[in-house]
């Protein structure tokens, strides 16, 4: 839980801090800067949270299954009904992440074809890769990471 002083700031005051905070990280040109600028200013459970609610919603816009995801993120199943009906208000996560969705889904569907070209059991094809390549596409289908 952030804690956050009791002394209530300016709205004018407020949006200056954000300006200067988007100006600091809308900036950033490369991972390496965004660890740095990001490791900087977070705490590592803040880190941790943020990624947490980063993937909830990815995975929710796969529309990977409640307790999948409860499962793979380690949250509560409150936690991921909070943030699917916040993701029906969303103006800014959910239409970022609908493109990298989009390239998921042609991912997988490329995926797919590939293992049933090599499926296991087909002539000239090492079984072992080929069902290790079945079950990740499994997993990644089921946990949708």
């Amino acid at each position: 839980m952030v804690r956050n002083s009791r002394f209530v700031l300016s709205d004018d005051l407020l949006k200056k801090l954000f300006d200067l905070f988007f100006e600091i990280v809308g900036n950033i040109t490369s991972k390496d800067e965004f660890k740095k600028i990001f490791t900087d200013l977070l705490t590592p459970a803040e880190r941790i949270m943020l990624a947490k609610r980063v993937a909830i919603v990815y995975l929710l816009l796969k529309k990977v299954e409640y307790y999948n995801i409860c499962q793979r993120i380690k949250v509560s199943q409150a936690t991921v009904a909070r943030y699917s009906l916040l993701m029906e208000k969303s103006e800014g996560i959910v239409p970022a992440f609908k493109q990298i969705v989009q390239n998921d889904k042609v991912k997988i569907f490329l995926e797919e074809t590939f293992n049933n070209i090599f499926a296991p059991g087909k002539i000239g094809v090492n079984w072992k890769i080929a069902w290790e390549n079945k079950n990740n596409l499994e997993k990644k289908k089921t946990f949708g990471i």
